[in-house]
């Protein structure tokens, strides 16, 4: 142990310098390493991942700040973060996973776009799959993309931040989806406001967070659905009620197009989905739907926007168009305008920002009743409700419901209509900075 204690100076400062070195670019990012940083990296990885675990996998503690090694080597990142010649004006420090395409990343962009007069710094503490959101990040903030240093030199890591926000008297922290985080978070002195944001219950987020509940002076949900679910497991849980008030509601926000030119509502039916392959978002049932669809002699079209290749079984790819990823708004914007239907097949969500979008673009959204989704759709009065349930119930009501508004396009019309109106009427997000602006800096 005292032979660890003594070389630890030695192979946990290569990536800091490392770090230090790349720290003056606007963003960033470290694509290669050397062999003896990555031996290092690994290394010490490999000490503290045997010693801690965190619910049955690999992790690291987070209510006390560990044991007494990780305070130690806490200890020693924090005297070296205070001595860094770096400082952040607006003292704002935002914690996300990623910056690459996907509906959290984007509702990620808009959150820092409220602050981007401020310039905050922006921490992404793991590999992004592309560069999605990356041009939105840059340009509301100072991106800073070191998830491999943040990853593979913890705890040493937690302790130079620590340090370097220690520095700022009126730090305010905001972080999502980020287990980093909420390590970060045991190692703060009590003057840095900590506020973190919860899309759904069940991505292990929830878990991840609760040693540091007591640390954190607000939490931002983005449906009271999803309120409702948290607070119930907070009861699970055995956690203090006094902490239910300080769970706060903010919907997320679209931009309202100006116009909307929807095709003629007597052709071919366009059915529409976007976003990620998750195994919860359970894609492979729009496929299936649209085999079925096909093979009944429905006039349909369906497409799907985004990382999608594997999620679509072979035999159902030749009833389905794949465009890929689409990270451009125009381009986005116009699938929106062509498409009739909006198509979610999840097993669990918060509430889609693409449901948000395509009402905004009246499409009507044929969704499964999971999450805040029935908070803000009424069966056949703005949208089409799916059943939670089996897979091979999901899709038979999903064929039904293509079937009924491809023989009905009155009823389409209507609910397409409503769509749009409600959107306008509840997520046009004209409050959506003025509440995140009093959330994160207390107001």
């Amino acid at each position: 142990m005292m032979l660890l204690l003594l070389q630890l100076p030695y192979w946990s400062l290569l990536p800091v310098m490392h770090f230090a070195s790349s720290w003056g670019s606007s963003c960033s990012s470290v694509s290669s390493l050397s062999l003896i940083r990555i031996a290092c990296a690994a290394r010490w990885l490999r000490l503290f991942k045997e010693r801690y675990t965190v619910s049955g996998s690999s992790s690291f503690p987070t209510g006390q700040g560990g044991g007494p090694i990780v305070r130690f080597v806490v200890c020693l990142g924090r005297l070296i973060g205070r001595l860094l010649p770096y400082y952040n004006p607006s003292g704002l420090f935002f914690f996300f996973p990623f910056y690459h395409t996907g509906g959290a990343e984007k509702v990620h962009s808009q959150i820092v776009s409220c602050f981007k007069e401020q310039q905050p710094w922006l921490f992404f503490a793991k590999r992004s799959a592309d560069s999605g959101f990356y041009r939105q990040f840059e340009q509301a903030g100072r991106c800073i993309d070191l998830g491999w240093l943040l990853k593979y030199t913890y705890p040493l890591s937690t302790g130079i931040l620590a340090g370097l926000i220690d520095k700022h008297p009126n730090a305010r922290l905001f972080g999502c989806n980020s287990l980093y985080y909420y390590l970060l978070l045991p190692h703060l002195p009590d003057h840095v406001r900590a506020t973190d944001l919860l899309h759904a219950l069940g991505g292990g987020a929830e878990q991840y967070a609760l040693p540091v509940l007591e640390r954190l002076q607000q939490r931002v949900v983005i449906s009271q659905a999803v309120r409702d679910e948290l607070i119930a497991w907070y009861r699970t849980q055995g956690v203090d009620p006094r902490l239910d008030q300080r769970i706060m509601v903010i919907p997320n926000q679209v931009e309202m197009p100006q116009t909307v030119n929807k095709p003629a509502a007597d052709g071919v039916l366009r059915l529409l989905f976007v976003g990620r392959g998750g195994v919860e978002k359970r894609v492979q049932l729009i496929g299936r739907a649209a085999r079925i669809c096909t093979e009944q002699g429905l006039a349909v079209e369906v497409t799907l926007a985004g990382d999608l290749d594997d999620a679509i079984a072979a035999e159902d790819r030749a009833c389905c168009r794949l465009t890929g990823l689409i990270s451009v708004g125009d381009q986005l914007s116009r699938l929106y305008q062509q498409a009739d239907l909006l198509l979610i097949t999840s097993s669990r969500e918060g509430f889609p920002l693409t449901v948000m979008e395509g009402m905004a673009h009246g499409c009507v959204p044929v969704c499964t009743a999971v999450g805040g989704i029935p908070e803000h759709i009424t069966h056949r009065e703005n949208g089409w409700l799916l059943p939670a349930g089996d897979d091979e119930a999901v899709v038979h009501a999903l064929v039904q419901a293509v079937q009924t508004l491809s023989d009905n396009r009155h009823l389409l019309q209507q609910l397409s209509a409503a769509a749009r109106h409600y959107a306008d009427t509840r997520f046009s997000g004209e409050r959506f900075c003025e509440q995140y602006h009093d959330v994160i800096r207390g107001v």
